[in-house]
């Protein structure tokens, strides 16, 4: 058994926290800097607003106001770090597993770590997003997360895509598999909810940039497309840093090289929704 899951039977400190969600040794000591010098990222009281899904926009714009100046965000995500501590007392008292927690968690060191390696600085630009971890709504279950939304009066899942995430096809289908059994046990009102995604990795664009094996193109025989757009948002998630000319876009995929001759070219990937049609 991992030793983090040992020390978090009955408790659950931030240090054991940073040890599970495997905070890299910058990260921890860039956080635990924060932590020490900054009284309001140590003290300022989690934000019951937070931990409420038709809140918790409200509750995060009062803690940034709070927080602020943070310009690299390490304030929030110390805060958040406080924060999903609370959150592991709501897991235990639901019964969720401890390896759903540490999965969805990972969340906070997956972007600050990709952020650090991308640009060399300590910064953590997704905390916007974290609230929905921390109050219950979105879960990594396998290889990929799902956030239990409404929308036109039904109950849906929005399926997302980790950086690390495997998307092969056996892969895709073991999560959904497992996703399908957890909201079944937790989320009954979302057992048999429609599966939607939305994602750069859906384009239709891709089909003539990648060779018909890939495991993108694969992925995306699962899914019925039902809109694309023009969205750059692609381009954050393709290049180490979106906002350089296109020329000067890397090369060091197959697909970059392909992708950046398309955006000279004037084409562009865009952004697709599609609904998963295929299931185990």
């Amino acid at each position: 058994m991992p030793q983090h899951t040992k020390q978090t039977r009955n408790t659950l400190t931030l240090s054991a926290f940073w040890d599970g969600i495997e905070l890299f040794p910058e990260g921890r000591a860039a956080a635990e800097s924060v932590l020490q010098t900054v009284p309001q990222a140590a003290q300022l009281p989690c934000n019951e607003k937070l931990f409420l899904p038709n809140r918790f926009e409200e509750g995060l714009r009062e803690v940034c106001f709070a927080l602020a100046p943070d310009e690299d965000g390490m304030r929030l995500f110390v805060y958040h770090s406080r924060c999903a501590l609370h959150s592991y007392a709501l897991y235990r008292e639901k019964g969720i597993a401890d390896d759903v927690y540490w999965g969805t968690m990972k969340f906070l060191s997956r972007f600050l770590e990709d952020g650090w390696r991308r640009s060399g600085k300590m910064r953590f630009c997704y905390g916007h997003w974290f609230p929905r971890q921390l109050s219950l709504r979105e879960f990594r279950l396998g290889a990929l997360e799902y956030e239990m939304y409404e929308e036109d009066g039904e109950n849906r899942l929005s399926l997302h895509i980790p950086a690390d995430a495997d998307i092969s096809v056996p892969s895709v289908l073991s999560s959904v598999r497992r996703a399908r059994a957890f909201f079944s046990e937790y989320y009954p009102a979302y057992a048999a909810a429609d599966l939607y995604c939305s994602s750069w990795l859906l384009s239709p664009a891709l089909q003539t940039l990648l060779p018909a094996k890939s495991r993108i193109l694969q992925f995306q025989k699962l899914f019925q497309i039902l809109s694309a757009d023009h969205s750059k948002a692609f381009l954050e998630w393709l290049y180490p840093d979106p906002n350089v000319p296109y020329a000067d876009l890397p090369e060091c995929t197959t697909l970059q090289r392909n992708a950046k001759r398309l955006l000279l070219e004037g084409g562009t990937i865009g952004w697709t929704t599609g609904k998963l049609i295929a299931e185990p």
